[in-house]
């Protein structure tokens, strides 16, 4: 293992804890899960992923997507009742599609499907292995997530990959769940000692009794830190924006006509009529045109860039639907003239998320200290890799943001010299594939404290 900055070696992965204060712990989780990859420096194909090969898009099987399930978001329901309701009826493409192409689900309802997800691919490992690597990469860079639900969240994906028999990707998430129950501020004594009763017993099942004995010891000592702050982000959040009533009016034709075409797909057993068909495709294609101009024109009128950022996150989430349709994401043909026009669509996507993060960088400089512009730099550069690797983020530049995400570290570590600071690059084994995977991930603590698994 590789390290810079080293004031202190490392067992295992290190992680990020807390959050972007000046206080405390400062970072949470940022960099882990974004860079892994079969060959550090090597080339990639343009709709590939440092983390897995593929863009997570390429891994939907649209040809078992329910088409009068998925509908339900187009008509209307919440996202995460569409994919709870496709758990819950053994229907995993339709879920593994919403989850993915919808950038508007939070990180913990992202990470919370894609582990019941791993559930459901029972008969498919490769595919639940990815379900769980993908919650890993959500939990490690998402700076929305608290320390509680991250420390859980890491010792779920281990679990799963333990019962898939990777063991070295179980040991990775068990030993990032090992330091947030070691040295986050933010968790009580008594979710201390949950946690680490549960990695005992994980550790065990890996027979390293080295590790499952310090998890025992510190179950029954919990680490005594804690912390007066909150976590959360330092960017603004964004704001849904008020569409006006012709735009209303058309996205309630458009969750009519899905509504009636995904009845008359059950009641029909799949087959509809072209009619119902047409008239939910004229639906979008008005729709699109109408938010399209509304867009460009709210965009150009608004006052701040804060209300710039709120109508291009609108855009995203529009052009996220779109190139869905133009995908066949909905089991079904719904507009075939998008589907001859998916690259454009996908372009159009990429161009979209270029500007929210060059608008966020903008809303950086305005802030009132240099300490909470390096912070959010961090923020806004662990966002936009986690929308690229999930595949939202189109075409997203991989290796430039890796770069600038380790600079922007450095920066921050620099202008905060009484806490320890280490980069360090770690190799996991996909035993599936026997592919070696190459992870970066770092860790910010007080200098005084230095817990090990």
């Amino acid at each position: 293992m590789q390290q810079s900055r080293r004031k202190n070696s490392r067992l295992g992965l290190a992680i990020i804890i807390g959050t972007l204060t000046i206080i405390g712990i400062i970072l949470a989780i940022a960099v882990g899960g974004i860079l892994l990859s079969g060959q550090l420096n090597a080339r990639q194909d343009p709709g590939q992923s440092t983390l897995f090969g593929n863009s997570p898009h390429h891994q939907i099987d649209e040809s078992q997507i329910d088409p009068a399930l998925a509908l339900a978001s187009l008509g209307g329901v919440p996202h995460i009742e569409v994919i709870a309701k496709a758990i819950s009826t053994n229907r995993p493409e339709t879920a593994l599609a919403d989850i993915l192409y919808t950038p508007s689900l939070t990180d913990q309802e992202t990470t919370g499907g894609l582990t019941r997800l791993a559930k459901l691919y029972q008969d498919n490992p490769e595919k639940a292995a990815l379900c769980l690597r993908w919650a890993g990469t959500i939990t490690t860079l998402s700076p929305y997530l608290t320390d509680i639900s991250r420390t859980d969240l890491f010792i779920q994906a281990g679990e799963g990959m333990l019962d898939l028999e990777q063991t070295a990707f179980a040991e990775l998430y068990f030993d990032q769940a090992f330091l947030l129950a070691a040295e986050s501020p933010y968790l009580q004594a008594v979710q201390r000692r949950t946690f680490f009763e549960r990695l005992q017993k994980n550790y065990m099942a890996l027979d390293n009794r080295q590790k499952a004995r310090s998890s025992l010891n510190l179950s029954a000592n919990p680490p005594a830190i804690s912390s007066t702050l909150t976590e959360g982000p330092v960017l603004p959040q964004v704001s849904p924006i008020a569409l006006p009533a012709e735009i209303q009016e058309s996205e309630a034709l458009r969750w009519q006509y899905a509504q009636e075409l995904a009845a008359i797909l059950v009641e029909r057993g799949g087959n509809a009529p072209n009619a119902n068909q047409q008239a939910l495709q004229q639906a979008l294609e008005t729709e699109d045109e109408q938010k399209l101009a509304f867009f460009e024109t709210a965009f150009s009128n608004a006052t701040s860039i804060s209300q710039q950022v709120d109508v291009t996150w609108a855009k995203i989430k529009w052009l996220s639907i779109k190139y869905r349709v133009a995908k066949n994401g909905y089991g079904l043909s719904l507009v075939p003239e998008w589907e001859e026009t998916a690259e454009q669509i996908r372009a159009d996507l990429t161009k979209t998320y270029e500007q929210l993060f060059m608008l966020d960088a903008d809303l950086i400089v305005a802030l009132p200290s240099a300490t909470k512009i390096k912070a959010a730099t961090v923020e806004r550069l662990r966002e936009e890799a986690l929308a690229g690797e999930l595949g939202r983020y189109p075409n997203y530049p991989e290796e430039q943001r890796r770069r600038q995400l380790l600079e922007a570290v450095e920066q921050y570590a620099t202008s905060q010299p009484e806490y320890s600071i280490t980069i360090a690059v770690a190799t996991v084994t996909d035993p599936t594939t026997t592919t070696e995977h190459t992870m970066f991930s770092l860790v910010i603590n007080p200098a005084t404290e230095n817990t090990e698994p």
